[in-house]
């Protein structure tokens, strides 16, 4: 990359970057490690945190009964782990091949993994559940999001649900409007040698969409590489269109997720069968 363009870059612009390359082994090696890390919640929560939203998943969704679940996105398996010692069946589907390798190593009785592109998976079923968490329906595009609701509805087993955790849209327009950062770092997610983290974000309210760059510096001098990601804003009645759209409508819920089981930043949304 030309240092010049690092001295004079413009704004993040939505889907410069289609995505953080979860898919690389290395990247996904090092993502793998940050999933597991208990001393923050920027890759997966806290473990308790984890148990939490895992026991209202259990009681208030599945009504503690025995359910097949398919969990998009499930990274190192610490959703669909805790659900099958609850004694649920549990798929997890995921694009990192580190994840995937970690989950189905440690993987239990009722649960298994693969590794795929949700996009583009074949969800199989029928499921009882089909959940995905901590905001990954954000980061896909709206046409993409609208073709796994779809899919994710036809793959229902008759009284089944999904189960969205969306972030809030006002924490999705935070992001954006944060102002630039830069951070040294000796070893990280983009990379295990020591360099400068460089964030620029930008929120872009005709799309509803915050954009990041992050450009890292390596300073032994190898260069710089830029990464990114998008996320989007959903108001309410979007959300509603898209589930309409997949022939779903949301449920409500005999208790929603109570205060320890959801973030101020998030929130979880189920939906079934119209």
């Amino acid at each position: 990359m030309d240092l010049a363009r690092l001295v004079n870059r413009e704004p993040p612009q939505p889907w410069e970057h289609e995505k953080i390359p979860w898919a690389e082994p290395a990247f996904s090696q090092r993502m793998l490690r940050e999933h597991l890390a208990d001393s923050h919640d920027a890759a997966s929560r806290r473990p308790e945190v984890v148990d939490r939203q895992v026991a209202w998943i259990h009681e208030t969704v599945l009504r503690e009964m025995p359910a097949q679940v398919l969990d998009l996105g499930c990274g190192p398996g610490l959703y669909t782990s805790r659900l099958a010692r609850r004694g649920h069946t549990c798929l997890g589907l995921d694009i990192s091949p580190a994840s995937v390798d970690y989950a189905n190593g440690r993987a239990g009785d009722g649960e298994r993994y693969r590794l795929v592109d949700v996009r583009a998976a074949d969800f199989g079923g029928p499921w009882d559940l089909v959940m995905m968490l901590f905001g990954e329906v954000n980061v896909f595009r709206p046409s993409d999001v609208a073709a796994i609701l779809a899919r994710a509805a036809a793959a229902l087993a008759p009284g089944g649900a999904v189960l969205l955790e969306v972030s809030r849209a006002e924490a999705i327009q935070a992001l954006g409007e944060a102002p630039a950062t830069w951070s040294g770092v000796e070893r990280g997610l983009f990379s295990d040698r020591p360099h400068l983290v460089l964030r620029d974000s930008a929120w872009h309210p005709d799309s509803t969409t915050s954009a990041v760059r992050y450009s890292i510096v390596d300073l032994a001098g190898a260069g710089v590489v830029e990464y990114g990601e998008t996320q989007v804003a959903y108001a309410p009645a979007h959300l509603d269109a898209l589930l309409e759209e997949a022939g779903l409508v949301r449920r409500t819920l005999e208790t929603g997720a109570p205060a320890w089981a959801r973030s101020a930043d998030f929130e979880f949304v189920c939906a079934v069968p119209a």
